[in-house]
């Protein structure tokens, strides 16, 4: 029952198809048209990323030694300042021991000089005063020289004061020695604590109680914290020739492979300068960030991320397909050729019309300035027309490089060079925005020129030249016979 009702199916779907080609066929060819719609249309990126935590820090040790205690697990809550793991400390404690004791045999020592500096200005006193009687008894002669001589080199002797003073420099420098290597040791053995720099969860621990970890020229990482996952974010790479389109704040929808049918929203944060060249493959960052507020996207995940670059609502849409389309060999012969079999010269006219367009949209040019150059565009396209009799329809890709290279040869004359440059400029800017779509009116091809906007994988929105419901051409082939 099933594969008759599958065939019935194809057998209706041929006939619906074999009405719509037939119902559109005329002089030996078929034309396949689609209607201009309005809705909604949406330009994204698509690409792929990572999940990340906004912010994760990296803790290590900066000392060497057996792991003694650790204190969390993977997933566990922690706040700035907790202990998440101690090195053993017993030789730490050690060291802060044996730093204090030096510290209080400096200090001693330094004491010990500083009465030696006591007694050295003591004894200098009392050589001073010797020697000044000794003086005045060799004066009166009531002592010998001498005795003289002994009091001058006791006073000498006494000058051992600024020795001693050198000496209690020294000691003193020596216990701020001793006290800095003893603040060493203590920072160290605070050390033996490995704290939490922030609040978060535990995403990475990767050491156990007993191991040895070896602190060289860089600290070796044991836990890994994730900051908040109530926000993550998602480094995605896009494509060199996709970048251009995306801007900060564009807003993105993306799914995980864990949760396939629900779709979250997050917003561009960054766009990252720096480019990643891989196998000639040019991409670059784009953080994206996103609430997570019931937990479920997980660090590592796999993000499938579209990023929104432009959205309009209620528009006119044609097929894109539509505007590829173009008459091209047998179905030239279905162009419609201008009145009075004047095709040249009335795609002349087609043509001027356009110019002067976009002469007032591009330049600031006064009338008597539009309707000159108007005159000598159809003098122009009148005299090409007349020497060029009785040569047929040419091909359009011809006809547009001839129309374009009289309209220069116009424009040069009549205008400046900074006006004929900002002109060329102007046409090339309204190259992305402008489209042909072509029409199926009484057997004939008839092209309209559009203003186009965005595009999705499908369709493209008709800014201005179209209304919704006309038919446009999607393909013409011949009958087969």
């Amino acid at each position: 029952m099933r594969l008759v009702l599958i065939v019935l199916a194809i057998l209706i779907a041929g006939g619906a198809g074999y009405y719509y080609w037939e119902s559109q066929s005329q002089n030996g060819f078929e034309v396949q048209t689609a209607p201009a719609k309005r809705g909604d249309i949406r330009r994204a990126v698509s690409t792929t990323g990572t999940v990340t935590p906004l912010v994760t820090v990296n803790i290590g040790s900066q000392l060497s030694g057996n792991i003694g205690v650790i204190n969390v697990d993977y997933s566990d809550k922690v706040k700035a300042g907790d202990v998440l793991a101690r090195i053993e400390p017993s030789t730490f404690e050690t060291k802060v021991k044996e730093e204090r004791a030096a510290v209080a045999i400096a200090k001693a020592n330094a004491a010990l000089q500083g009465a030696e500096v006591d007694k050295a200005e003591a004894n200098l006193i009392k050589a001073n005063l010797d020697l000044d009687r000794a003086k005045k008894l060799v004066q009166r002669g009531a002592s010998s020289q001498a005795a003289l001589d002994e009091a001058v080199a006791a006073q000498a002797g006494a000058e051992a004061l600024a020795i001693a003073k050198a000496n209690v420099e020294n000691a003193r420098a020596t216990v701020d020695q001793k006290e800095a290597t003893l603040e060493n040791a203590e920072v160290d053995l605070a050390r033996t604590y490995i704290r939490s720099p922030i609040d978060g969860v535990v995403i990475e621990k990767a050491v156990e109680v007993g191991q040895t970890v070896a602190a060289s020229f860089t600290a070796p990482e044991l836990f890994v914290i994730a900051q908040d996952l109530s926000q993550v974010q998602i480094e995605a790479e896009v494509d060199e020739a996709d970048i251009g389109q995306v801007k900060a704040s564009d807003r993105v929808s993306f799914t995980v492979d864990a949760y396939p049918f629900e779709s979250f929203e997050g917003k561009v944060d960054q766009i990252r300068l720096a480019p990643t060249d891989l196998e000639n493959v040019v991409t670059y960052t784009v953080i994206i960030t996103a609430a997570n507020r019931d937990g479920k996207l997980l660090p590592g995940m796999t993000a499938n991320v579209s990023i929104v670059t432009g959205e309009h609502d209620d528009v006119v849409t044609v097929p894109s397909q539509a505007l590829r389309f173009e008459p091209r060999g047998a179905a030239e012969a279905l162009v419609q050729p201008d009145d009075d079999g004047a095709e040249e010269a009335g795609r002349g006219n087609s043509e001027q019309a356009k110019v002067i367009r976009q002469l007032n949209e591009y330049l600031d040019l006064d009338e008597e300035r539009i309707a000159r150059i108007r005159d000598a565009l159809e003098a122009e396209f009148e005299r090409s027309a007349d020497e060029q009799p009785g040569l047929g329809v040419p091909s359009r890709g011809d006809e547009k490089e001839r129309n374009r290279l009289r309209r220069n040869n116009v424009l040069r004359t009549q205008l400046s060079a900074e006006e004929f440059r900002q002109f060329e400029m102007g046409q090339r800017q309204a190259q992305g925005r402008r489209g042909t779509v072509w029409l199926y009116r009484n057997g004939k091809l008839v092209p309209v020129e559009v203003r186009l906007g965005l595009a999705d994988a499908t369709d493209t929105e008709v800014q201005e030249g179209l209304d919704a419901g006309t038919e446009v051409v999607i393909r013409v082939r011949e009958k087969s016979e």
